[in-house]
């Protein structure tokens, strides 16, 4: 995974908990990867709009099985700027009820700057 240079996260959807990648956890806590953070820590990330903007995809996805495959900017605690893109897929039980959901996010800040000759 660490040399994909993508950020993988695990939501679990009974209990409400979350796993994060070392690449997630280095920017969302500001270099704690000791520190594992909650879904919720996204939040401060970015502004309400994008994170409304996010939950509607996520919800979405959920409930009417559209792909999830977005972008976002996000403000890390170092203070810079990045464009994520995510992509995920809810894992269904039997009954074809979402029981976990998981994806990973890959910064494209750089993939996005203007070229210079």
């Amino acid at each position: 995974m660490q040399a994909s240079g993508d950020g993988f996260w695990e939501l679990d959807l009974a209990d409400g908990s979350a796993w994060f990648s070392d690449w997630f956890c280095l920017r969302m806590t500001g270099g704690d990867v000791a520190r594992r953070p909650a879904f919720s820590d996204l939040r401060p990330l970015m502004s309400g709009e994008t994170w409304d903007a996010l939950l509607r995809k996520l919800r979405s996805h959920l409930e009417q099985r559209t792909p999830l495959d977005t972008e976002f900017s996000v403000r890390l605690p170092q203070g810079q700027t990045e464009l994520w893109h995510m992509r995920g897929c809810a894992h269904r039980n039997d009954a074809g009820h979402p029981t976990h959901f998981a994806g990973c996010v890959r910064d494209i800040t750089t993939d996005r700057a203007p070229k210079t000759p």
